[in-house]
């Protein structure tokens, strides 16, 4: 019970953070890949609710995504831009689904560490 609530609050803050930003939302004739394909992998980070499981994302080199251990939050797709990260997600909850993209600034990113940000908020994700 504490854990969907969790779960609900996690997505209800993507959901804010996403549609305060709705001026900077990138589109799809602006997408470019990045020189190579670093970004292509299973990233993941702790879960903020449970520090011994892990949660993130699968990106896919022909742009399909999913989720890692997030069963409110489906990614389907996925984009760079020179400085960003595009997310496409839906968001499942209490009979209620929505459909968004989440714009992440692109801080940086290695062989084994993505570093996004939105706003102040800054994650951290390693490569599985």
């Amino acid at each position: 019970m504490i854990l969907r609530k969790f779960e609900l609050l996690f997505i209800l803050i993507i959901v804010l953070f996403s549609c305060q930003n709705n001026s900077s939302r990138a589109s799809r004739s602006n997408e470019t890949s990045l020189p190579d394909d670093r970004m292509v992998g299973e990233w993941v980070q702790p879960n903020p609710i449970n520090e011994k499981e892990m949660q993130g994302f699968v990106l896919r080199k022909d742009g399909s995504a999913e989720s890692i251990n997030q069963a409110t939050l489906t990614y389907r797709k996925w984009w760079c831009n020179v400085d960003s990260l595009c997310l496409v997600a839906e968001s499942v909850g209490n009979k209620v689904s929505s459909v968004d993209t989440i714009r992440f600034g692109l801080v940086s990113v290695t062989r084994n560490e993505l570093v996004l940000k939105d706003r102040q908020l800054v994650l951290k994700f390693n490569r599985k």
